[in-house]
């Protein structure tokens, strides 16, 4: 998880909270966390919908080109 120690937060007249700036390195993080949580949802949905997969070993045996 990302640490926001270094949030500046943008206010209308009355002190509303309306924005957030962040430096440059932080919004790095939460994008590069993001993409990551992205990723891991992706291949969660493709395992449970995916069909016609070889078993790890199976697949093994059929790939060897040296005949064992």
């Amino acid at each position: 998880m990302v640490a926001l120690k270094e949030v500046e937060y943008l206010t209308d007249t009355r002190g509303r909270k309306k924005g957030v700036l962040l430096p440059l390195a932080a919004f790095d993080r939460i994008r590069e966390e993001i993409e990551d949580l992205e990723d891991a949802l992706a291949l969660e949905r493709a395992g449970k919908n995916a069909t016609g997969f070889k078993k790890w070993g199976d697949f093994v045996k059929e790939a060897r080109f040296d005949g064992k």
